[in-house]
């Protein structure tokens, strides 16, 4: 596949802005256009498109709207915007989601858009060339990703390196393993990653969150239902295990199963055969089963909370996933790695001063990498420049500068200016959502909750007027 002559796809309901935009591109770029949102899909469908560019606001399908669509069902098109406003609660949502990469102002100016089509145009080429590379056909871009990921683990801290070396052994036998670590350490990836490396690579891969479930309907999503075996059962479903047949299942928190499933997981880790609810014969499967946790199992166990031999057949072999403040020499790799991830699907190319390298080594992390994820990806979205500042990564968590301990800064002057700045922002995102809190935490990043206890902070209530002097 190449982007070479792949044709950019302008979509927007206004003939004015249609004839503009032809008038300024046409000979740049090879153009095609449509005046609503259905009429894309039509083309999409038809033809191999290397950018679709959009505007956000249209009757019947949004723009939003359509490039969700785009992105599910045509990966390597790269998805841009055309919007009024950037900082829009739906429009940093869509960009959050990887629906749009690159988004355009109007009104636009001629080199400023050409500039964005022709960044969109290489990113295409790039995510083209990482397929041809995996030989994995047609499969969505955030799955190369993944992909790639688990192939090359960042970071260079001899305990994480450790870790992926003892994976990558135990990848070529068929034990089960068991992966410990706190939350957001990436005990998931790990488990990807023994999966990959491992002969069934190209058979499924299979997640289960077993905290996420009640207890009937995880025992239902595990080993499946026949027909009738309950209310709403109206035909016979797979479970999980069946779904994992000759490739891999990921149990996730295992620590928070029933003694009842405890006892069904024994004996499919025993006799690789399993009975869907309601059922009454045995089905083999054929399934290599790795489990998560964050809590200690050994502990459950002198509790009586969970089945000694059931952790024993777990535990075969036993990864511990260390904690992000236990490697800070891998903070700089990892934001790297965030800035070129989540920059590429916003179309953002940032850097980072040393300042901001030196906050965030010495934060203690208390979310591990999800946490720095998050935060990484809240500052592109946030920020106005090409440099990201410790001010664009001010959130929730509050100020990371203060967070990580002294040393770091001896002006108080400058806590409190970092401080009204935090106030600055939070009360204009809401006035400019109206008061709503909801929108506001979503525009701001953070969730409603923090948001409220903030405003709390600030004297600000729904009944008293903003006042962001």
């Amino acid at each position: 596949m190449t982007t070479r002559g792949l044709p950019v796809l302008f979509v927007d309901d206004e003939p004015d802005n249609v004839e503009l935009f032809k008038m300024q591109l046409d000979g740049v770029f090879e153009l095609r256009t449509a005046s609503s949102g259905d009429q894309a899909l039509d083309i999409l469908a038809r033809e191999d498109i290397g950018v679709v560019l959009t505007d956000e606001r249209m009757p019947g399908m949004t723009g939003i709207e359509l490039l969700a669509r785009a992105a599910e069902r045509w990966p390597y098109t790269v998805r841009a915007i055309v919007s009024a406003y950037s900082d829009s609660p739906r429009l940093l949502q869509a960009i959050n989601r990887g629906h749009v990469h690159e988004y355009i102002v109007k009104p636009w100016e001629k080199t400023e858009l050409a500039k964005c089509i022709e960044r969109c145009l290489k990113f295409a080429e790039r995510l083209r060339a990482l397929a041809e590379q995996a030989n994995m056909g047609e499969v969505h871009a955030r799955e190369i990703g993944e992909k790639y990921d688990t192939a090359h683990p960042v970071g260079e801290h001899s305990g994480l390196k450790e870790v992926v070396t003892l994976a990558r052994r135990a990848a070529q036998s068929d034990v089960t393993v068991l992966i410990t670590g706190k939350t957001g350490t990436g005990k998931e990836l790990v488990a990807r990653l023994v999966h990959d490396a491992s002969p069934r690579a190209r058979r499924p891969f299979v997640c289960v969150n077993c905290a996420g479930l009640a207890e009937g309907v995880l025992e239902s999503e595990l080993f499946g239902h026949e027909m009738g075996a309950f209310t709403g059962a109206h035909r016979l479903r797979k479970g999980r295990f069946e779904l994992a047949h000759s490739g891999t299942i990921f149990l996730d928190e295992i620590g928070e199963v029933s003694p009842k499933l405890q006892a069904l997981l024994l004996r499919v880790l025993q006799d690789k055969t399993l009975e869907r609810v309601g059922g009454s014969s045995s089905i083999r499967v054929d399934v290599r089963v790795l489990a998560a946790t964050h809590r200690d199992l050994r502990q459950l166990v002198k509790e009586g909370k969970f089945r000694e031999d059931l952790y024993f057949r777990l535990a075969v072999v036993q990864l511990r996933v260390p904690e992000l403040r236990e490697r800070p020499a891998d903070v700089r790799a990892l934001v790297q790695h965030f800035l070129v991830k989540h920059g590429a699907r916003s179309g953002k190319i940032a850097t980072l001063n040393a300042d901001v390298y030196e906050c965030l080594e010495a934060y203690s992390w208390p979310g591990n990498v999800r946490e720095l994820e998050n935060m990484v990806q809240r500052a592109l979205a946030m920020a106005e420049g090409p440099e990201l500042t410790v001010e664009d990564f001010m959130s929730d968590l509050g100020d990371p500068r203060a967070t990580a301990g002294a040393g770091l800064s001896d002006s108080a002057s400058l806590d409190d200016d970092l401080k009204e700045e935090r106030r600055r922002r939070i009360l204009d995102a809401l006035s400019r959502c109206d008061g709503n809190q909801s929108q506001a935490a979503r525009l701001l990043g953070m969730p409603r909750r923090t948001l409220v206890e903030r405003l709390r902070e600030y004297g600000v209530t729904r009944k008293r007027k903003l006042d962001i002097r």
